[in-house]
């Protein structure tokens, strides 16, 4: 069996080495000139940033990602390395900074020690998040046959679930501060994200030391060791369909890759313009494109000077009250940003190497520049993101006061950018929006009308670290209607043991 995915995003990258894993020939076409997506790094004036996935979980002893890279062969390549502490969160307004600590009982130690009044709460609040996780089989690694059955509480709105739980609105407002992590929106954002995140991230947090790159590589290489290929500066262009089945994909150089199935690892709004022949009804477009896409995001990366500010060893969150702990992906202009989330890379003798400070951004704030490239937008643009720049480090000074004066270079990257890195059409930072209000019109299913082309990747289930390796079992799963991936997997530990 051959097998061609279009993009070499994480999903298409752990389908590809699933499938090789499985004996199967996969052929990847990726048309950027390095592969990853959100886990692509690159080198700037000798330092290495990363694109997207500062943080990571579920690398811990039995966590999903563990036992994937295990199973694959490749756990013992990747450098991790636990971080103290879930995340560090300080409201500016008071001053105020909660240091949230891994594990869940020390979490709720933690808590209930600042909120003595809320101690039984957050025990309920934190056993719901683990409860309702579980809900999500392929997260434990188990048999997702038949169809799952998930409690009302599962797709509620996330801030209402956090409620259903905790009285005290300082409280609500640590509770969600995972939130920017997944475009969160009161009323909307659904509860099975927040809990999902939260879980992942109380139990094992972690980062990649030297780089989220190294994953990538690391899948990679177990397609090429599986016999396959892994093509970069390799745009598909066409994706010709007769009889709803796909017969060649061919890319802007007019080159044709055959297979027996297809697996789309890109935004299906830029995967359907591709498609010629009758394969999609109107209604079905349409409905894609009612679809709205979770907030993009604006970055600064900051080069330090050695020996100024001390590593961390964690992610911190500064967001300027907790009135507007949920306003990060819908706010004022004149009031952006509400949140800055700062994550830094190691260097020597516990001091940080560098700095990348995340804010959600509306699209809507570059639509004007939409039809420019990048290095060719124009001054008014340059202008534009110098302001924004100076609003995010005058955050992150409140919270690091005197970091700018510690700064050796200081650059930023806007939604053009993420449009232009990942593909899609509005730059969404977790794809397509999962509106809790409209749960079965905001998710799409892996599988096509197309009868040998199927879906991947953040837009379909789930994004981030978390979500799309689950995604990719099903896809795989989806082929051959079997749980051969969940047993091998299960085998790998068994042989561990």
């Amino acid at each position: 069996m051959e097998v061609v995915i279009i993009g070499a995003g994480m999903g298409g990258l752990f389908c590809g080495a699933l499938l090789a894993k499985r004996g199967v020939r996969v052929t990847v076409l990726e048309k950027n000139a390095s592969i990853g997506g959100g886990l692509q790094t690159f080198t700037r004036n000798g330092e290495t940033y990363e694109t997207g996935m500062h943080v990571a979980g579920g690398f811990n002893e039995g966590g999903i990602l563990n036992s994937i890279c295990r199973y694959l062969g490749i756990m013992d390549r990747l450098r991790i390395r636990e971080s103290d502490l879930m995340l560090s969160v300080t409201y500016t307004d008071s001053g105020r900074t909660y240091d949230l600590p891994a594990g869940r009982e020390a979490f709720i130690r933690y808590l209930s020690g600042l909120f003595p009044h809320e101690a039984e709460n957050i025990k309920r609040y934190v056993d719901a998040v683990f409860r309702l996780s579980h809900e999500e089989k392929l997260f434990y690694l188990e048999s997702i046959s038949g169809i799952q059955d998930h409690t009302d509480e599962f797709f509620m709105p996330a801030d209402e679930f956090i409620a259903r739980y905790i009285s005290d609105p300082e409280l609500r407002a640590v509770l969600a501060s995972v939130n920017p992590l997944y475009s969160g929106i009161p009323g909307h954002s659904p509860a099975y994200i927040h809990v999902m995140i939260s879980a992942l991230f109380m139990e094992n947090p972690c980062w990649f030391e030297g780089g989220s790159g190294q994953l990538a590589d690391a899948l990679r290489s177990v397609i090429e060791q599986g016999g396959g290929k892994v093509l970069t500066r390799c745009e598909v262009t066409q994706v010709r369909v007769s009889d709803l089945n796909v017969e060649c994909v061919v890319d802007k150089e007019g080159n044709e890759y055959r297979a027996d199935w297809y697996i789309s690892d890109i935004h299906p709004l830029t995967l359907i313009p591709m498609i010629e022949g009758k394969a999609f009804t109107t209604g079905y477009k349409s409905r894609l494109e009612s679809i709205p896409d979770t907030a993009s995001a604006f970055k600064v990366y900051v080069r330090l000077k050695p020996g100024t500010v001390r590593f961390p060893g964690h992610p911190v969150s500064i967001v300027d009250s907790r009135e507007n702990a949920w306003k990060m992906a819908e706010y004022d202009l004149k009031d952006w940003p509400h949140g800055v989330n700062c994550f830094f890379g190691e260097g020597r003798g516990g001091y940080a190497s560098h700095l990348t400070a995340y804010c959600l951004m509306d699209f809507a704030e570059v639509k004007e520049w939409e039809n420019t490239r990048s290095g060719h937008r124009g001054e008014s643009y340059e202008v534009w993101k110098r302001e924004r720049t100076d609003r995010v480090m005058d955050l992150v000074e409140k919270r690091f006061p005197g970091i700018k004066d510690c700064a050796q270079e200081v650059f930023a990257s806007s939604p053009l950018t993420f449009r232009d890195w990942f593909g899609a059409k509005n730059a969404g930072a977790y794809g397509f929006f999962k509106d809790a209000a409209n749960i079965a019109g905001s998710q799409i299913p892996i599988r096509t009308k197309v009868r040998n082309l199927l879906l991947t990747g953040q837009n379909v289930n789930m994004h981030g670290i978390g979500g799309v390796p689950m995604t990719a079992i099903e896809t795989i799963q989806t082929i051959f209607a079997d749980d051969f991936v969940l047993n091998g997997i299960k085998q790998a530990i068994s042989d561990k043991k």
